[in-house]
C-alpha cells in the first residue's frame, strides 16, 4: 500500500467517525464532493475513498452499518488501533493537513500500515487479536442490550449507548439516584482473555464502584453474563504496549 492510500485510510477513518460534521469541517458540502475532493488531493480514486470509509463504518459509525458482512481488513485494524484515542479535533487537524499538503511544516506520523491489499480484498487472518475482539465485542454488547432489563441491579434504569462517544465504556445506565458506566467484554468459551484500553482502565480507576464490567462467557454456545463492580480493584491485569499515534499541541512563547 503506497503512502497516498495510507493517508486516504486515515481520512476515511476520520469520515467514518464523524460523518457529515467531518466532511463539512474539511470544507465539503456533500459526500460526493468529499470523495471527489479527497481523491483529487491524494491522487486516489474517489470510489476508493468511499469504500475505505464503508469498511470502517461497522466499528466507527453511529449512523451507517457499512461492510458489516465482511471480515475487517488488516490495514483497518492497524489504523483503528493507532488512532482510536485521538480527539475529533486532533483527527480533523491531521486530515486537514494531509489534504492541504502541509506535512512538510507539520509532519504527520502514518500508522504502521504494512500489508499490501490488491484490489482491497486481502482480508484479515482469523487469529488477529484486535479483529477477534471487535467481533466478540459486538456479540457481547448485543447480548447485554437484550438482557440488562432482567437484571435486578439495573431494574428501572434507562440505557444510553456511549460506544461511539469515546467515553471509556460502552453503556451508561441512568437510575433515579445513581448512574453506572458499563463496559462489555465477551469471550467465545468459558474462559479466555479480555483487554481494556488505557482509557477504559483509567476511567474505571476514576469511577471505581460506579464502573461495571459486564463479561459475557460462552458467546457461541450458551452465553452467561457476569458483572464485576470496580474491575480495577477486583481484577489482576498485565500491561501490554502497542504502537499508537499521540498528538501534542506545542507553541513558542
Amino acid at each position: 500500500m503506497d503512502d497516498a492510500h495510507k493517508r486516504a485510510l486515515i481520512i476515511a477513518y476520520y469520515l467514518s467517525r464523524f460523518d457529515k460534521k467531518g466532511f463539512q469541517a474539511l470544507g465539503f458540502r456533500t459526500w460526493g464532493e468529499a470523495y471527489s475532493g479527497i481523491g483529487t488531493a491524494l491522487k486516489v480514486p474517489s470510489a476508493t475513498i468511499k469504500h475505505m470509509r464503508d469498511s470502517f463504518d461497522p466499528y466507527c459509525s453511529a449512523v451507517r452499518q457499512g461492510w458489516h458482512q465482511r471480515p475487517v481488513l488488516r490495514s483497518r485494524v492497524q489504523v483503528m488501533e493507532a488512532y482510536a484515542d485521538l480527539s475529533g479535533n486532533a483527527l480533523f487537524e491531521i486530515a486537514r493537513d494531509i489534504l492541504s499538503g502541509q506535512e512538510n511544516s507539520s509532519p504527520i506520523y502514518i500508522a504502521p500500515i504494512a500489508v499490501v491489499e490488491k484490489n482491497d480484498i486481502n482480508i484479515l487472518e482469523e487469529n488477529l487479536a484486535f479483529a477477534a475482539r471487535l467481533r466478540t465485542g459486538e456479540m457481547a454488547e448485543e447480548f447485554f442490550r437484550t438482557r440488562y432489563p432482567s437484571l435486578s441491579q439495573f431494574a428501572g434504569m434507562k440505557l444510553e449507548d456511549t460506544r461511539k462517544l469515546g467515553t471509556g465504556f460502552d453503556f451508561r445506565l441512568h437510575g433515579a439516584y445513581t448512574t453506572h458506566a458499563v463496559e462489555v467484554k465477551g469471550i467465545i468459551g468459558k474462559s479466555g482473555s479480555i483487554a481494556f484500553t488505557d482509557k477504559e482502565w483509567t476511567v474505571a480507576n476514576y469511577l471505581k464502584s460506579d464502573y461495571i464490567l459486564a463479561l459475557v462467557r460462552s458467546l457461541e454456545s450458551k452465553p452467561v453474563l457476569e458483572l464485576t463492580i470496580d474491575p480495577v480493584a477486583s481484577l489482576t491485569v498485565t500491561r501490554r504496549s502497542i504502537e499508537t499515534v499521540s498528538v501534542y499541541w506545542s507553541t513558542k512563547i
